[in-house]
């Protein structure tokens, strides 16, 4: 790995914008509730970054924090500036929602759907754009739960 080289691109599925007005669009049609949340420091809520898929990262820290110059410091949790850290962040939500019985959608890897059936009442659809997500349920009760759930997984805001 070369220093500046192997860092500048990175991804991290997002959502076309298109899916965002389907699910709005969907919500609309149906009399579905719809609510967001905004994770808080998102990249830091993401799991440790793994080394078969981000490389070995390594910075420098800033000047006069050591006093060896040559120092350097390997990272081990998503931070924000390094481009793996979105992806990171994806991993961890997809994980995440796979636990809790969600799919995602065929045409999105940001879209989470969880069917109705067992203990779900209700289909849930999650939208997920980084650090930003749209829930929609036709159940208020269960998008209640299912936020209090999320948001005590990951810490945000429920706007």
């Amino acid at each position: 790995m070369k220093e500046g080289e192997d860092f500048e691109d990175s991804f991290a599925p997002v959502p076309h914008a298109t899916s965002g007005r389907i699910i709005i669009s969907l919500a609309a049609a149906n009399d579905l509730e719809l609510h967001s949340c905004d994770l808080l420091q998102a990249f830091i809520q993401a799991d440790k970054l793994d080394e078969e898929i981000n490389g070995r990262i390594f910075i420098r820290p800033p000047q006069g924090a050591t006093e060896d110059p040559d120092t350097v410091f390997k990272v081990c949790s998503p931070l924000y500036g390094i481009p793996s850290s979105a992806r990171a962040l994806h991993l961890t939500l997809s994980k995440w929602f796979k636990e809790q019985g969600f799919t995602t959608a065929g045409f999105e890897d940001s879209v989470w759907v969880r069917e109705a059936g067992g203990r779900y009442g209700h289909r849930l659809i999650v939208s997920g754009h980084i650090d930003d997500t749209l829930m929609a349920c036709e159940s208020i009760k269960m998008l209640q739960d299912f936020k209090k759930e999320f948001l005590t997984r990951f810490e945000g805001t429920d706007e």
